[in-house]
């Protein structure tokens, strides 16, 4: 230390404070504490998973509740009523969302996470390709304009 200069000598005796040594104890109690804050859910994401619960309650009582009208009216035969029943309790958000397909590119090392699945280009378009067909075999041709835009702006 003799070869620095007096100002750095000055410097580090008026601010350097070795570092004491922490008891493993309480480095043990420090890290359990840390782990019980990393393990507790977000508030945002807790809220976001109450509305959606509440809504869910929302729903489903209401459709009880049309349900028990449908039962206790007069004018419609049993068939009748257990189709409106079940209509009344089918639901669409009840489906859980399905897989996210990730393109995977060249070069770049990306890896899916949860609920993603990393493709190749033509597994995409295989899989809408599929669903495309589904969609039009469920709903069938829907008439319009096709073909190039030459084509349909042609009088």
């Amino acid at each position: 230390p003799h070869d620095l200069p007096e100002w750095f000598v000055d410097d580090e005796n008026k601010h350097y404070r070795p570092q004491l040594p922490i008891p493993q104890a309480l480095m043990e109690k420090m890290k359990q504490k840390q782990r019980e804050l990393a393990a507790r859910p977000i508030a945002k994401v807790a809220e976001a998973r109450a509305r959606k619960n509440k809504r869910a309650r929302l729903k489903l009582a209401a459709a009880k509740k049309k349900a028990e009208a449908v039962a206790n009216s007069s004018e419609m035969s049993e068939t009748m009523k257990l189709k409106a029943i079940s209509k009344a309790l089918r639901s669409e958000d009840t489906q859980r969302p399905g897989k996210t397909y990730v393109v995977a590119k060249k070069g770049s090392a990306n890896r899916g996470g949860k609920g993603m699945q990393v493709v190749d280009k033509r597994m995409k378009s295989d899989k809408r390709s599929m669903q495309r067909a589904l969609k039009k075999r469920k709903h069938g041709k829907q008439g319009g304009l096709t073909g190039s835009k030459k084509r349909r702006n042609h009088k």
